[in-house]
């Protein structure tokens, strides 16, 4: 037995009105620094599950005061099943509890959350989990078995009607039996992905009740966690209060949180130079390395948290329909890509060249000099171009292409969207850039309405099951529609392979055949910057920004 403890964003003036703030100056312009100091996680490996970490360390909580942090993107909803972006997930997050968490605290090994212990069978395809006891919904109502089942089959099987973007991470899971205290889960073959997966931060169990009474939970929240949702003002802020009837005895310590919506990086900035915003956001936006060095120079003792955790943007290529359901014709766009230019371009250094899977020191990547040598991460040289615009001229396409090119129009985003346009330009492909808000990009992707897109992503997992499941045949997740029987063949091969050298020869070999394809290429991997004012405390950073996201250790001071 295991035991371990369409919505329009509202104005600049309007958000430094409501913060109570003007913005302050902007920031000079300094040189990227050449390795930004940032305190950056443990290295997470395998370890034994252990008590859940005990009251933070170096100092006594003290309890009260509303915590402020921003959201740059706007949530499509607020039902964090059915959710694609962390724009839902960050401020709804402490309102859920998964059965299991990563811990929030150093090192980033699993412990429990609804369920209190588990157990792994002999034959490694199941898992007993034990339930913490009098645990209540925010309605009053009592926490079960059957809302474990309930939220595990809404996200692995989903109803008609109900999106669960993440449902390829479940293809293991056979049966879910509910006990009086406990919640059996059959596996079809042993999953060394499985825990990561019930860990991460979407896992979260919702209340059967409620939504089969609702039909959804995007309009507010009901769950078991630390925070009780409150209100939500789209385009101005989401705001959650305490729960004082916590199953943890003692937490949270906090009042509430207050996510402000805001859009404008300037306008973030400046909120959390003058100290309205106590952390910054996460993702795709938290502090560019300029912002980094204006923040260390300007805040005495702020906190500064570097992490990969594998987000960043890719290319996505419709492989449905013509000109790019042509591999030849995506084998070129890639050719004219320069990485490392983008990275320096468009976010100020502050990138990772990476491949399908990760950046070179990622532990399922290529060998590196393999990896390096892939079109698109190597510097493109000129007989790049005449090769990629020859594949153009071979597929028909001699006089090159015409396309509309949309991005999300949230930090970062447009920049990158503009210095791919001028990398592409080069072999004639002419993208004309469309920005949109984060409440219509879904549905476009979703939709397949695009000839060739912007998209981001996020490992939920930083493990082969969750890092591709793009390329998967039928995966919700799988923007382009790509279908190839060898990757899928592949994928299902390294998801029930438990040897990490065997299954790291399958992984290679899948990544090999995307890098072939190329039905999405990725950009990038991001360097993402969080950063604190001191007045918060028993914060340590963070492992993923999709993970961790309960707030119930912190406090301010």
């Amino acid at each position: 037995m295991h035991r371990k403890g369409s919505l329009v964003m509202a104005s600049c003036s309007a958000i430094l009105a409501l913060l109570g703030c003007a913005p302050a100056a902007t920031p000079a312009t300094v040189s990227p620094p050449a390795a930004a100091k940032v305190e950056t996680p443990a290295a997470r490996a395998p370890v034994a599950p252990t008590a859940p970490a005990s009251t933070p360390r170096a100092a006594t909580p003290k309890y009260g005061g509303i915590l402020t942090s921003w959201d740059a993107i706007e949530p499509e909803h607020l039902d964090i099943h059915q959710a694609s972006s962390g724009g839902t997930l960050w401020p709804m997050g402490g309102v859920y509890n998964g059965l299991i968490q990563r811990n929030p605290l150093r090192p980033y090994n699993i412990v429990p959350e609804l369920a209190q212990s588990w157990e792994l069978g002999p034959d490694g395809k199941s898992y007993i989990f034990s339930l913490a006891p009098g645990v209540k919904w925010h309605d009053g109502q009592p926490f079960t078995s059957e809302d474990v089942k309930f939220s595990l089959d809404r996200m692995r099987d989903p109803p008609r009607g109900v999106v669960s973007p993440r449902k390829t991470q479940f293809v293991a899971v056979d049966k879910i039996t509910p006990g009086q205290n406990t919640v059996k889960v059959d596996l079809t073959y042993p999953s060394p992905s499985f825990l990561a997966t019930m860990a991460s931060g979407w896992s979260v169990i919702m209340p059967k009740h409620v939504i089969q009474a609702r039909g959804d939970m995007k309009r507010d929240g009901i769950g078991t966690g630390p925070f009780k949702f409150k209100q939500y003002t789209p385009g101005t802020q989401l705001t959650t209060e305490k729960n004082k009837d916590y199953f943890v005895k003692g937490r949270p310590y906090l009042d509430g949180i207050n996510w402000y919506l805001i859009k404008d990086p300037a306008v973030q900035f400046a909120a959390f130079r003058t100290k309205r915003v106590i952390v910054t956001g996460y993702g795709s936006r938290g502090l560019s390395p300029v912002e980094v060095e204006v923040a260390r120079r300007e805040i005495p003792n702020v906190s500064v948290y570097g992490y990969g955790g594998g987000s960043g943007q890719d290319m996505t290529f419709n492989a449905t329909k013509p000109p790019f359901s042509d591999a030849r014709v995506r084998q070129a766009a890639v050719m004219a890509l320069d990485q490392s230019e983008i990275i320096k371009a468009a976010l100020q250094g502050g990138g990772l060249i990476t491949s399908a899977i990760g950046p070179p020191s990622h532990e399922w990547a290529l060998p590196e000099t393999e990896l390096l040598a892939l079109p698109g991460i190597r510097k493109p040289a000129p007989a790049d171009i005449a090769q990629a615009r020859k594949l153009l001229e071979d597929a028909g396409l001699p006089n090159g292409i015409k396309a509309v090119y949309p991005f999300r129009t949230a930090a970062r985003f447009g920049d990158v969207a503009q210095v791919v346009k001028d990398q592409l330009s080069k072999i004639g492909i002419d993208l004309t850039l469309q920005g949109l808000d984060a409440a219509s990009f879904p549905e476009i992707q979703r939709r397949r309405n695009f000839d060739i897109i912007q998209t981001a992503h996020v490992a939920t997992i930083s493990d082969p099951d969750g890092l591709l499941r793009w390329f998967v045949t039928g995966s919700p997740d799988n923007l382009s529609g790509f279908s190839d029987p060898t990757v899928d063949d592949l994928y299902s091969r390294q998801s029930r392979t438990t040897d990490p050298a065997e299954r790291k020869k399958i992984v290679n070999q899948l990544e090999r055949r995307v890098m072939e394809l190329l039905p999405i290429f990725r950009l990038f991997e991001l360097t993402n910057y969080v950063a604190h004012w001191p007045e918060l405390k028993g914060y340590e950073g963070l492992e993923t920004s999709m993970n961790n996201t309960r707030w119930a250790h912190v406090w301010l001071e």
